[in-house]
């Protein structure tokens, strides 16, 4: 009988337990790629969706150290650097997916006369080389990532583009229910032949 007794106020107890921790609220602790929510390892991007403002913003310059170089010659290397600045007070997911270029980010060049600049063809994409990654920015601080636009675009007249870089951010939506998309400011390179 006493048996029985304490078979049942274990099962009550472990009932309890399991109906007061699903009530409670989800604890996000992010360390790299795992997100734990309720004790539960989840390795993935971070998401804190539901946000009213952007959780990032972003901005470019020339490429070098200083980030000072817009002045490239036909044929080299046309850099520039990018940076994601999290404006919150939560880590933000900075995941990507490499292959020319990191493609979280859309990159806009248009030519002097404001026309969008001619694309580089790549045909299928090779997908065996490809890397995705797992990242997270934390609150107050900046990623910095430098990207070749000569990859995709094609520099070959000399002359004057405008250059600018988004990336959508898929913890704040807009009134349809897509991710808003976040602009960088523009900046002026110049191709010398």
């Amino acid at each position: 009988m006493m048996q029985t007794y304490l078979n049942s106020y274990r099962i009550l107890i472990l009932s309890t337990l399991v109906a007061v921790s699903a009530a409670l609220p989800a604890q996000e602790v992010r360390s790299s790629n795992v997100q734990i929510k309720n004790g539960v390892k989840e390795y993935g991007p971070i998401r804190h969706p539901g946000a009213t403002a952007p959780s990032f913003t972003l901005s470019i310059r020339g490429g070098d150290d200083a980030g000072t170089r817009q002045e490239f010659k036909i044929g080299s290397m046309v850099a520039i650097t990018v940076s994601t600045t999290n404006v919150t007070k939560h880590d933000i997911d900075y995941s990507g997916y490499f292959r020319h270029l990191d493609e979280q980010f859309s990159y806009l060049v248009w030519d002097e006369d404001g026309k969008p600049a001619e694309k580089v063809s790549f045909g299928d994409p090779d997908l065996s080389t490809s890397k995705s990654f797992w990242s997270g920015i934390s609150p107050g601080k900046t990623e910095t990532y430098e990207a070749d636009l000569e990859q995709i675009y094609k520099f070959d007249k000399p002359g004057k583009y405008t250059v600018q870089v988004s990336r959508p951010d898929p913890d704040c939506l807009d009134e349809n229910g897509k991710p808003v998309v976040v602009k960088s400011n523009t900046i002026t390179i110049t191709i010398t032949g």
